[in-house]
């Protein structure tokens, strides 16, 4: 897809997708913050919430590395997302929603991914608002919105990179 205009085109899709995701995943932090720690079933469904629009949001920004004009920059700036999530050589982010959105091919042994059914499927738990704690995976809050953060900030100077980029390719 080295054409500007289909490049243009993706980009369109992205940047509204961008700002919703990113909504979102406030809306889902705000949720979690809000939550009483004794009611441990409420935080642990805001902290699956969170879980899933955090990988959502990384999602939509990996659109840009859709697009040839910025890609090393884009990949660059996912990878540094995903740094925060890393432990003992797997990807906890990844893991954690890979388990949520597809519990059932985990359960017969097929699922994908750096998690392991025997391991991670149902382990115990340690759960409060700043932090989640599931098998050999374990999330905080305020790091991982300081990671968010940091993709949404990387995602703009993307973005602009690109409309630059745009402007003089059209012109």
């Amino acid at each position: 897809m080295s054409d500007a205009i289909e490049q243009g085109v993706v980009w369109d899709f992205y940047k509204p997708r961008h700002t919703h995701a990113w909504n979102m995943l406030q809306v889902a932090a705000g949720h979690l913050v809000k939550t009483d720690d004794a009611i441990d079933f409420e935080t642990e469904y805001a902290w699956e919430n969170l879980i899933i629009r955090l990988s959502l949001y990384r999602n939509v920004v990996n659109t840009l590395t859709k697009l040839p004009a910025v890609m090393p920059e884009a990949k660059q700036a996912l990878n540094r997302f995903d740094a925060a999530f890393i432990q003992n050589g797997k990807n906890a982010l990844i893991a954690l929603r890979n388990m949520f959105e597809h519990f059932d091919d985990y359960a017969v042994g097929l699922g994908r991914g750096p998690a392991e059914r025997n391991v991670d499927l149902d382990p115990w738990r340690s759960i409060s608002v700043e932090k989640f704690s599931r098998g050999q995976f374990e999330l905080c809050l305020s790091t991982s919105m300081e990671a968010a953060e940091n993709l949404r900030s990387d995602a703009k100077s993307v973005s602009d990179n690109f409309i630059l980029w745009y402007k003089k390719e059209t012109a």
